[in-house]
Protein backbone atom coordinates (compact mmCIF):
# COMPACT_ATOMS: atom_id res chain seq x y z
CA UNK A 1 0.00 0.00 0.00
CA UNK A 2 2.88 2.43 1.13
CA UNK A 3 4.54 1.11 -2.16
CA UNK A 4 1.78 2.35 -4.40
CA UNK A 5 1.58 5.77 -2.27
CA UNK A 6 5.34 6.50 -3.35
CA UNK A 7 4.65 5.41 -6.92
CA UNK A 8 1.83 7.53 -7.40
CA UNK A 9 3.47 10.82 -6.02
CA UNK A 10 6.43 9.77 -8.30
CA UNK A 11 4.08 9.56 -11.71
CA UNK A 12 2.12 12.86 -10.66
CA UNK A 13 5.56 14.76 -9.94
CA UNK A 14 6.13 13.37 -13.54
CA UNK A 15 2.98 14.84 -15.41
CA UNK A 16 2.49 18.04 -13.18
CA UNK A 17 6.66 19.16 -14.07
CA UNK A 18 6.80 21.82 -16.62
CA UNK A 19 9.85 24.03 -17.29
CA UNK A 20 9.90 27.29 -14.99
CA UNK A 21 11.75 30.20 -15.94
CA UNK A 22 9.99 32.69 -13.40
CA UNK A 23 10.53 32.16 -9.85
CA UNK A 24 9.71 33.63 -6.34
CA UNK A 25 12.43 34.60 -4.46
CA UNK A 26 12.38 32.68 -1.44
CA UNK A 27 15.44 31.09 -0.82
CA UNK A 28 16.14 27.51 -1.17
CA UNK A 29 17.68 25.75 2.34
CA UNK A 30 20.80 24.28 1.44
CA UNK A 31 19.43 20.84 2.96
CA UNK A 32 16.81 20.98 -0.10
CA UNK A 33 19.54 21.29 -2.80
CA UNK A 34 21.86 18.68 -1.60
CA UNK A 35 18.63 16.18 -1.50
CA UNK A 36 18.25 17.04 -5.36
CA UNK A 37 22.26 16.40 -6.25
CA UNK A 38 21.79 13.44 -3.35
CA UNK A 39 18.92 11.97 -6.60
CA UNK A 40 21.07 12.80 -9.19
CA UNK A 41 23.90 10.85 -7.45
CA UNK A 42 21.49 7.80 -8.01
CA UNK A 43 20.75 7.53 -11.23
CA UNK A 44 21.69 5.19 -13.40
CA UNK A 45 25.72 5.73 -14.70
CA UNK A 46 26.68 4.10 -17.83
CA UNK A 47 29.06 1.38 -16.47
CA UNK A 48 28.95 2.98 -13.48
CA UNK A 49 31.52 5.54 -14.06
CA UNK A 50 29.87 8.33 -12.24
CA UNK A 51 31.36 10.61 -14.00
CA UNK A 52 29.55 14.12 -12.95
CA UNK A 53 29.77 16.43 -10.19
CA UNK A 54 27.79 19.33 -9.23
CA UNK A 55 28.23 22.74 -7.83
CA UNK A 56 25.96 23.68 -6.20
CA UNK A 57 25.16 27.83 -6.15
CA UNK A 58 23.23 29.99 -4.06
CA UNK A 59 25.02 32.90 -2.70
CA UNK A 60 23.23 35.72 -4.00
CA UNK A 61 26.01 37.13 -5.53
CA UNK A 62 26.95 34.31 -7.35
CA UNK A 63 23.55 33.58 -8.47
CA UNK A 64 23.72 36.86 -10.08
CA UNK A 65 26.95 36.56 -11.60
CA UNK A 66 25.71 33.10 -13.52
CA UNK A 67 22.59 34.54 -14.52
CA UNK A 68 24.17 37.09 -16.66
CA UNK A 69 25.64 33.52 -18.11
CA UNK A 70 22.72 32.31 -19.84
CA UNK A 71 20.27 32.26 -22.45
CA UNK A 72 16.55 31.77 -21.86
CA UNK A 73 13.69 30.77 -23.79
CA UNK A 74 15.09 31.15 -27.36
CA UNK A 75 11.27 30.87 -28.68
CA UNK A 76 9.47 33.71 -26.85
CA UNK A 77 10.01 36.85 -28.63
CA UNK A 78 10.68 39.50 -28.10
CA UNK A 79 13.76 38.32 -26.45
CA UNK A 80 12.70 37.77 -22.95
CA UNK A 81 14.79 37.35 -19.72
CA UNK A 82 13.32 36.69 -16.10
CA UNK A 83 13.33 40.50 -14.39
CA UNK A 84 15.24 40.99 -10.69
CA UNK A 85 11.94 39.73 -8.85
CA UNK A 86 11.67 36.40 -11.29
CA UNK A 87 14.99 35.10 -11.09
CA UNK A 88 16.49 31.51 -10.23
CA UNK A 89 17.86 31.84 -5.99
CA UNK A 90 19.68 28.68 -6.89
CA UNK A 91 21.74 26.58 -9.75
CA UNK A 92 23.29 23.20 -9.90
CA UNK A 93 25.74 23.02 -12.30
CA UNK A 94 26.65 19.94 -13.80
CA UNK A 95 30.12 19.55 -14.69
CA UNK A 96 32.02 16.65 -16.15
CA UNK A 97 35.39 15.18 -15.42
CA UNK A 98 35.85 12.38 -17.93
CA UNK A 99 34.57 13.64 -20.99
CA UNK A 100 36.51 10.41 -22.60
CA UNK A 101 33.57 8.44 -21.28
CA UNK A 102 31.61 8.98 -24.90
CA UNK A 103 28.01 7.74 -22.74
CA UNK A 104 28.48 10.53 -20.51
CA UNK A 105 25.96 12.80 -21.76
CA UNK A 106 23.22 9.95 -21.32
CA UNK A 107 24.35 10.17 -17.69
CA UNK A 108 23.79 14.09 -17.81
CA UNK A 109 20.23 13.15 -19.07
CA UNK A 110 19.56 10.67 -16.35
CA UNK A 111 21.18 13.30 -13.60
CA UNK A 112 19.25 16.24 -14.91
CA UNK A 113 15.64 14.45 -14.93
CA UNK A 114 16.30 13.05 -11.20
CA UNK A 115 16.76 16.82 -10.15
CA UNK A 116 13.95 18.00 -12.38
CA UNK A 117 11.69 15.36 -10.32
CA UNK A 118 12.47 15.57 -6.80
CA UNK A 119 12.54 19.05 -6.99
CA UNK A 120 9.11 18.66 -8.56
CA UNK A 121 7.80 16.63 -5.43
CA UNK A 122 8.48 19.79 -3.22
CA UNK A 123 6.87 22.10 -5.45
CA UNK A 124 10.08 23.71 -6.21
CA UNK A 125 10.41 25.02 -9.82
CA UNK A 126 13.17 24.39 -12.44
CA UNK A 127 14.71 24.93 -15.76
CA UNK A 128 17.46 23.51 -17.57
CA UNK A 129 19.63 25.74 -19.43
CA UNK A 130 22.38 24.96 -22.21
CA UNK A 131 22.82 28.12 -23.90
CA UNK A 132 25.45 29.33 -21.77
CA UNK A 133 28.56 31.07 -21.76
CA UNK A 134 31.13 28.27 -20.45
CA UNK A 135 33.99 30.26 -20.34
CA UNK A 136 32.43 32.85 -17.77
CA UNK A 137 31.10 30.47 -16.00
CA UNK A 138 34.24 28.68 -15.61
CA UNK A 139 36.17 31.31 -13.72
CA UNK A 140 33.19 32.18 -12.14
CA UNK A 141 33.45 28.86 -9.93
CA UNK A 142 36.85 28.62 -10.46
CA UNK A 143 36.64 25.63 -12.43
CA UNK A 144 39.49 23.46 -12.56
CA UNK A 145 40.90 22.74 -15.93
CA UNK A 146 40.01 19.21 -16.25
CA UNK A 147 36.55 19.83 -15.71
CA UNK A 148 34.05 20.36 -18.33
CA UNK A 149 30.80 22.44 -17.34
CA UNK A 150 28.02 20.47 -19.41
CA UNK A 151 24.75 22.90 -18.37
CA UNK A 152 22.96 24.33 -15.69
CA UNK A 153 19.59 24.14 -13.65
CA UNK A 154 18.17 26.99 -12.30
CA UNK A 155 15.94 26.34 -9.45
CA UNK A 156 13.54 28.39 -6.84
CA UNK A 157 9.75 28.36 -5.64
CA UNK A 158 7.68 28.92 -8.96
CA UNK A 159 6.12 32.08 -9.85
CA UNK A 160 4.55 30.35 -13.21
CA UNK A 161 2.56 27.55 -13.88
CA UNK A 162 3.11 26.47 -17.49
CA UNK A 163 0.23 24.87 -19.59
CA UNK A 164 0.05 21.91 -21.85
CA UNK A 165 -1.26 22.28 -25.02
CA UNK A 166 -2.48 19.42 -27.77
CA UNK A 167 0.67 20.13 -30.34
CA UNK A 168 -1.11 21.78 -33.77
CA UNK A 169 1.75 22.19 -36.32
CA UNK A 170 4.67 24.04 -34.00
CA UNK A 171 6.83 22.78 -31.29
CA UNK A 172 7.66 26.62 -30.44
CA UNK A 173 5.99 27.61 -26.38
CA UNK A 174 4.45 30.57 -26.20
CA UNK A 175 3.08 33.55 -23.73
CA UNK A 176 -0.56 34.73 -23.81
CA UNK A 177 -1.65 38.36 -23.27
CA UNK A 178 -1.96 37.40 -19.12
CA UNK A 179 1.55 35.88 -18.99
CA UNK A 180 1.20 32.48 -18.86
CA UNK A 181 3.12 30.18 -20.58
CA UNK A 182 1.74 27.50 -23.10
CA UNK A 183 3.61 24.59 -24.35
CA UNK A 184 2.96 22.17 -26.97
CA UNK A 185 3.69 18.23 -26.53
CA UNK A 186 2.67 15.53 -29.32
CA UNK A 187 -0.50 13.57 -28.21
CA UNK A 188 0.22 10.20 -26.55
CA UNK A 189 -1.01 8.11 -29.46
CA UNK A 190 0.65 9.62 -31.95
CA UNK A 191 4.34 8.53 -30.16
CA UNK A 192 2.89 4.92 -29.47
CA UNK A 193 3.64 2.00 -31.53
CA UNK A 194 2.32 -1.05 -30.57
CA UNK A 195 4.28 -4.16 -31.26
CA UNK A 196 6.07 -2.42 -34.05
CA UNK A 197 5.57 -0.17 -36.84
CA UNK A 198 1.71 -0.86 -38.29
CA UNK A 199 -0.35 -0.01 -40.67
CA UNK A 200 -3.18 2.57 -39.38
Amino acid sequence: MQKSSVTNHVHNAILSRRTIRRFTQKQLSLEILKKLVNAARLAPSAANLQPLEYVIVNEKNVCSQIFETLGWAAYLTPRWTPSVEERPVAYIIIVVKDITNKYYPRDVGFATENILIAAEEVDIGSCILYNINRATVREIINAPKEYQIDSIIALGYKAEHPIVEELAGSVKYWRDEQGVLHVPKRKLDDIIHLNGFLER
